[in-house]
């Protein structure tokens, strides 16, 4: 087990302390629980997050027709952003 030293307000120690005391562990216990629950909680959150390819993976390869070269061909390009001029 690794040690983490960290600077508290007094106020924030106290209630640290107290905290530990009323559920009977030691306030080094406390932490590393609590920091535990919070961590755990952020990444089921994150894992909630769903990226953009899933959110529309349903929609790739929906379109129909168009050019089949469009990606390859330079002449698809002619004209294109002139509209932001």
């Amino acid at each position: 087990m690794s040690t983490l030293t960290l600077q508290l307000p007094d106020e924030l120690k106290k209630r640290l302390a107290s905290a530990a005391r009323r559920s009977g562990k030691s306030p080094a216990k406390f932490a590393r629980e609590t920091l535990e629950k919070h961590l755990g909680a952020l990444a089921s959150e994150n894992e909630k997050r769903l990226s953009l390819y899933e959110l529309s993976r349903d929609l790739c390869g929906a379109a129909k027709g168009g050019p089949s070269d469009l990606a390859t061909n330079k002449k698809h390009l002619i004209g294109y952003g002139k509209w932001k001029r």
